[in-house]
């Protein structure tokens, strides 16, 4: 199985956020590669904890545990849920669900940043989330 790489676009993994609490996130993706189907999931857990901490953190992926190899993951457009089962100060578990796919653990770190306000992910959530409203 040959991948090509060349035209990864982290930014293109998620279209839009259908739904944010304190506990939950739901994102939409458009059709997509495996790999950046992956990246979507991951994306959705970090936005979470991001919002949840009123982007004043990093977050960042540790692991992904108990994920399937499904071949054709992402060649239509997925409905990614991430469920918090556990948070530290180091970070939060999630439950990750796909709707017609695999479901997996994901653990995203996360990393205080005293003054530090993350505008770049703010402004993207802001977008995903009016996306998600206006379509």
């Amino acid at each position: 199985m040959d991948l090509d790489f060349s035209n990864f676009d982290p930014s293109m993994a998620l279209e839009a956020i259908l739904f944010c609490d304190e506990r939950v996130i739901v994102t939409r993706t458009p059709s997509l590669p495996p790999y950046l189907a992956l990246e979507a999931m991951a994306q959705t857990c970090g936005m979470h904890l991001r919002h949840r901490h009123g982007f004043r953190i990093q977050a960042y992926l540790v692991s992904v545990a108990d994920l399937l190899y499904a071949p054709d993951l992402g060649t239509e457009p997925l409905t990614i849920r991430a469920s918090m089962i556990a948070e530290t100060k180091a970070g939060a578990s999630y439950a990750v669900t796909v709707d017609y796919g695999p479901a997996c653990r994901i653990l995203i770190g996360q990393e205080a940043r005293p003054n530090f306000l993350d505008t770049f992910f703010q402004s993207r959530f802001t977008c995903l989330i009016k996306t998600s409203s206006s379509a």
